[in-house]
């Protein structure tokens, strides 16, 4: 048992480390703006599908919400019971975005599992005492859920794109999936991290279901916090220097953006018909109206509701301007290999060129003129080619505030009361989207 503490309490520090530096490490190449007053932000996000390209959706955020029902509950989570609710509620996503993104079932109770929910006092030292480790319970090693799942693994099927311009949305709340990302901060991550390794290691719900022996579940558990340290630098890789968060407090509108390296080829391109390497990249960009987090902030929650509740204020995408600029090499035409050595000792000297301008105010993002509504992201996946390993891109959305009651998404083509709005119509304005890189990941290693 004492080998098996050590080993817990060395798996405990080291996630807790790479949670407080590597955000902050990841965040040095990337572009976050008016958001310092709650620190680091990493952006936990499924790999990008190519499968995906073009397509878009409109979800739910994801706010912690979900545990609320249990804050009045007596925990058996000593880290839980020591956060406010939505702290608690933060931390539970982080640990239910690890289950699912490790195989579990994203129905699973991870309330009950992690918190420990339960009105009995339970002083076992067999059942609550021993910290273990944070992660996946997703081959069925919950004490409560013993069934292996054989259908985790399935391609993917998912609703990912249009659900069609004519749906009626009048039930757009319970309608709207629950987002697949989560924008977290560093305090988040390490609050999770807590709270796992506090999890009690039998249910504290009495059951006479068959539960494994202490100790295998606690290597299970180690087993599991070195998939999870796996999978946070898979998190962090993803994220780092390819990446910006831009925030509108004055609109309530959060735009957090991503790319990553699909393909490179060598063939010949280009009507030069030189052989020159190009590479593809994707990019997952994602407009948040965050109008609640602003109202929840500035004032207490009202019974009153008038048109100008916070339900009611939306925003509607338009359309786009982009800047996407390559990275070169200052002086690239010199080939020798004592040049090339001599300007290794400066990697700096690059310059950005810009090689294509995208303004288009008018035609929404991949078709889509979007109206979204507080507490929705709406997110999209695209891309472009550069002739270069790294490269920029950074521009703005075109947009306009709107009453969501009134309003309904639209495709290019269809009519748009906004698009009709004078330029300097007050409801008009443009949404920045900071500086995102576009990096082959192991285009560094190689330089």
């Amino acid at each position: 048992m004492n080998r098996n503490n050590t080993i817990s309490r060395r798996l405990y520090r080291i996630l807790l480390r790479s949670c407080k530096e590597g955000v902050g490490v990841a965040n040095k190449g990337n572009s976050i703006e008016n958001i310092s007053s709650i620190g680091n932000c990493l952006l936990l996000q499924p790999p990008m599908d190519p499968r995906k390209y073009g397509f878009a959706k409109i979800v739910k955020a994801r706010r912690g919400q979900t545990i609320q029902r249990g804050n009045d509950t007596p925990k058996t989570n000593t880290a839980a019971s020591e956060m406010y609710g939505n702290d608690t509620g933060m931390a539970m996503e982080v640990l239910r975005f690890v289950h699912v993104s490790l195989g579990g079932d994203a129905d699973d109770d991870l309330d009950h599992y992690y918190l420990g929910v339960s009105d009995q006092d339970d002083s076992n030292a067999e059942t609550s005492s021993v910290g273990a480790a944070a992660g996946r319970h997703s081959e069925g090693h919950y004490t409560q859920f013993l069934v292996e799942d054989e259908d985790q693994n399935e391609d993917f099927t998912g609703t990912y794109g249009d659900t069609g311009a004519d749906e009626e949305d009048d039930d757009r709340e319970q309608e709207l999936e629950l987002d697949e990302s989560l924008l977290v901060t560093t305090d988040d991550l390490m609050n999770a991290v807590r709270i796992a390794f506090r999890a009690p290691l039998v249910s504290p719900t009495p059951s006479n279901e068959e539960t494994w022996p202490k100790q295998t579940i606690i290597q299970r558990r180690h087993r599991d916090a070195i998939d999870v340290s796996n999978l946070l630098s898979e998190q962090l890789r993803m994220w780092s220097g390819k990446s910006s968060i831009s925030v509108d407090l004055d609109r309530g509108v959060r735009i957090a953006a991503t790319s990553t390296c699909l393909m490179r080829s060598s063939a010949p391109v280009g009507v030069s018909g030189l052989d020159k390497k190009s590479y593809k990249f994707a990019y997952r960009i994602r407009v948040e109206n965050i109008a609640d987090l602003i109202d929840e902030k500035k004032q207490p929650p009202s019974d009153d509701s008038g048109d100008s509740s916070v339900e009611h204020r939306a925003i509607q995408l338009l359309g786009r301007t982009w800047r996407i600029s390559e990275c070169r090499p200052k002086q690239e035409k010199h080939s020798s290999v004592l040049q090339r050595l001599l300007e290794q000792e400066d990697q700096a000297e690059e310059e950005l060129r810009e090689v294509q301008v995208v303004n288009e105010p008018r035609t929404g993002a991949v078709g889509h003129l979007p109206v979204i509504g507080p507490g929705e992201v709406f997110e999209y996946m695209s891309g472009a080619e550069l002739f270069t390993p790294t490269g920029q891109m950074e521009g703005c959305f075109h947009m306009a505030s709107v009453d969501m009651q009134k309003t309904d998404s639209a495709h290019v083509g269809n009519p748009v009361e906004a698009l009709s709005w004078a330029s300097n119509d007050e409801r008009r304005f443009e949404a920045q989207v900071g500086r995102f890189g576009f990096l082959v990941d192991d285009y560094n290693e190689s330089h």
